[in-house]
């Protein structure tokens, strides 16, 4: 029988998703980890889910019904007030978890008391299930992800083992219908350390089609990016906002010279904001600022002066020493294995050749 306190309960929120749920449900199943619940919340399903979940006979699932579709926010905050378990592992009702996923991540939170969650990499499938080259990384250094977390997505929510009073005293913002992951580790790790495992511990299921339309989903994204701006001891505007949220989004985006501008003034106020107020670790803070810089200058449409007379050459210059770090994180995998990459030389040196005051 399963136990009334499981060290983990594993929450797999469900809607419509029949086909794709055997999978799933029987990959947690075969975990090498023994004391755990998985507990799974029907969002309120008209397919086929609720029959596929009561045919199986084991003791360690548990399954709660709501009637009425509540949305993935609500419904995650369903499994944490249900959550039985020191530790609540997230996993989707479409993926694949690996067997040694609860293990691993359990050990290291025992390991680490004072880390509140841990993800870790992800191998990708398509629709058909159909493996993809090359793992999802993420960074695993509790200072490097707290560094880059303004800047871009440092983990994959069903990736994630967090201490369940962790989640019960932050909790999924419900007015957000899409990103409420995105804003609740961001929150979390601002007085929290957070990790990501080196090593594929999960297989994602790529192609998911969100519910809300683009205006919705870009005043989300805003709202999100605004509540963390607000922290910094600067003013800003509702045009800043909106180009940060697309600095962090630059999958098919052409930058034209006024955006590069921009960013290369906004990356500085960020980076001068941060020296005063402290918010975020340095040097990880501004060698993120370095990083989103990079990514930039490779998707502008041409390498030349700006206004302002900098090149971006010579910001490509100042990262470079960066590239064996970066190149490890990447195929760290391999080994399974990463260290944390430092910044290229003396700090105050690198930044001020990186931003140069006007």
């Amino acid at each position: 029988m399963a136990s009334n306190s499981p060290r983990v309960t594993v929450f797999m929120p469900v809607y419509n998703r029949a086909q794709r749920l055997p999978a799933a449900i029987e990959s947690v199943l075969a975990q090498t980890f023994g004391d755990f619940e998985l507990l799974i919340v029907d969002d309120g399903s008209d397919d086929a889910s609720l029959e596929v979940i009561r045919s199986y006979d084991d003791p360690r699932i548990r399954l709660v019904e709501q009637k009425r579709n509540q949305g993935i926010p609500r419904t995650r905050n369903r499994g944490i007030d249900e959550a039985r378990g020191d530790y609540l592992a997230h996993a989707d009702s479409d993926d694949y978890v690996y067997p040694t996923r609860l293990a691993k991540q359990f050990a290291f939170l025992e390991q680490h008391a004072e880390v509140a969650a841990a993800g870790c990499w992800m191998s990708r499938m398509d629709e058909g299930g159909k493996l993809r080259r090359g793992p999802l990384v993420r960074p695993t250094d509790s200072r490097e992800i707290r560094g880059r977390i303004l800047f871009a997505t440092c983990f994959k929510n069903p990736t994630m083992m967090a201490r369940t009073d962790v989640l019960r005293q932050f909790r999924f913002r419900e007015e957000l219908s899409i990103c409420s992951d995105i804003d609740l580790w961001g929150r979390i790790s601002s007085r929290y350390p957070l990790a990501n495992l080196p090593e594929v511990l999960m297989c994602y299921r790529a192609g998911g089609v969100s519910h809300a339309d683009a205006t919705t989903q870009r005043r989300m994204r805003e709202r999100i990016a605004r509540g963390f701006l607000e922290e910094f001891p600067f003013d800003f505007t509702e045009s800043d906002v909106a180009a940060h949220v697309q600095l962090r989004n630059l999958s098919g985006f052409a930058p034209d010279e006024e955006f590069c501008v921009w960013a290369d003034r906004w990356l500085l106020r960020l980076v001068d904001a941060n020296a005063r107020s402290g918010l975020y670790p340095e040097p990880e803070f501004t060698r993120a600022a370095a990083e989103r810089w990079l990514l930039l200058s490779f998707r502008s449409r041409r390498i030349r002066d700006y206004k302002n007379g900098r090149r971006v050459g010579s910001s490509l210059r100042v990262v470079a020493g960066g590239w064996p770090g970066y190149l490890e994180r990447t195929m760290g995998w391999l080994s399974g294995t990463v260290r944390r990459p430092s910044w290229p030389g003396d700090f105050k040196v690198h930044r001020q050749r990186l931003f140069k005051e006007s």
